[in-house]
């Protein structure tokens, strides 16, 4: 009786999907003033090799992957603003106290086609795989592993400042150019234990970024066939007409990561002092979304990121220091393909870190069955995932299998 009710409840579910509009409820305050209201809701289950509390058994997790109320509209002729909130994780692992939180929060001002404005909590525009909305997505999740912003410089991606962007030649280029806050007075230099160093005085003995320097990060972007300029970009348009385009970015920080650290006698006395260095990243990408005919779609993306973000002070099991790279140096690759045929779609992810530190690199495979039940205002992706972190040769296979529901209106 009790799984006859659960299909019955199933199905119910699935015909209202299908049946449901996809539109966002907008309210005309006046001429050129109007207000749209959209809702985001992610619910994954997840089951990972060795993530029960006992640390041996698969875990069995439900939870909130991303629940979002998005605030967007028109204030006048040319000016626009956007705000969206986020509670993510919400649940998992039996934990109720996820953050609910203002993600984006930025007014637009558009003088030309060519040139707008945006201030206020903005998308870094680093890589069109940082720069795609949790919406649109094609593959289960982002590309976690293959994004890395200096530690204290963001809030999932985003950063407080100003930006330019616009489109030219007929939509074909697009830019994006930003002065944002970034790393200011961050704790650098831990000890064994993990607790900041201080001095005689109780002051850190190096943070980043003293003199308050801004952080440069920009994005370019050529569209070789089709539209790729939206401000949040997607990884599966349901497109008509072939979409191709590349483009690269980059992310720039004076003063924001070690260097060296400083070194201190046995009675908190600096005896010399550390240094800073700059952080600096570039990104360059290949987008590719090609329908064939009305029921197929091919689409593919892929992604080359390098990585200085200065250097790191880690201890041997004795208490010896030592200066090696930091974590997040080095060289990515990332690779994302699918297929769509009507409303199931098979995707392939495959990416790859190598680290500039010893046994510190990255290998994710992802594997994953796509349903569109009303595009991406209604589906249901599954993804199995394989991961080694460390070094490759050695490091054990991490193993997960991840189901989402995602409605959106």
């Amino acid at each position: 009786m009790h799984t006859q009710r659960w299909i019955r409840g199933m199905v119910a579910v699935g015909v209202m999907l299908v049946a449901m509009p996809a539109f966002a409820y907008k309210i005309q305050i006046a001429e050129h003033t109007a207000l749209n209201i959209d809702y985001l809701l992610q619910v994954q289950a997840q089951f990972a090799e060795k993530g029960a509390p006992d640390g041996t058994a698969w875990s069995k997790d439900f939870f909130v992957r991303r629940s979002r109320i998005l605030l967007f509209g028109d204030l006048w002729k040319n000016i626009s603003f956007f705000f969206e909130t986020d509670q993510a994780n919400w649940g998992k692992g039996g934990k109720w106290d996820a953050a609910f939180f203002v993600q984006d929060a930025y007014v637009s001002f558009k003088i030309v086609e060519a040139f707008q404005v945006d201030v206020g909590m903005i998308l870094l525009p680093f890589s069109r795989a940082n720069l795609q909305g949790a919406i649109a997505l094609n593959a289960m999740d982002y590309h976690l592993n293959m994004i890395k912003f200096v530690a204290g410089s963001h809030h999932v991606w985003r950063d407080m400042g100003i930006q330019l962007r616009g489109t030219a030649a007929n939509k074909k280029f697009h830019y994006r150019l930003g002065v944002f806050n970034g790393a200011q007075g961050q704790s650098l230099q831990k000890d064994a234990a993990g607790a900041v160093v201080k001095d005689l005085n109780g002051k850190d003995v190096l943070r980043s970024n003293p003199e308050d320097w801004p952080r440069f990060t920009g994005h370019v972007r050529c569209s070789i066939l089709g539209d790729d300029t939206a401000f949040f970009l997607k990884g599966l348009h349901f497109a008509t007409a072939p979409i191709v385009s590349i483009g690269a970015g980059f992310d720039y920080q004076h003063g924001a990561v070690m260097d060296r650290p400083a070194n201190l006698d046995n009675k908190k006395t600096v005896v010399q002092k550390g240094t800073l260095t700059d952080a600096l990243s570039f990104s360059a990408d290949v987008y590719a979304d090609v329908p064939i005919g009305d029921k197929h779609e091919i689409v593919f993306q892929g992604a080359f990121f390098w990585y200085d973000h200065g250097n790191d002070l880690v201890y041997d099991k004795a208490g010896n220091r030592s200066v090696v790279a930091a974590k997040a140096s080095g060289l990515g690759v990332m690779t994302e393909i699918g297929y769509r045929y009507d409303f199931v779609q098979p995707v392939f992810c495959a990416d790859w870190f190598r680290g500039n530190r010893a046994n510190n690199d990255i290998l994710d495979l992802r594997g994953g069955l796509n349903f569109w039940i009303r595009n991406h205002n209604a589906s249901v992706k599954m993804e199995f995932s394989a991961t080694k972190m460390g070094d490759l040769d050695k490091a054990p296979w991490s193993k997960a299998f991840t189901t989402q529901a995602q409605l959106f209106f």
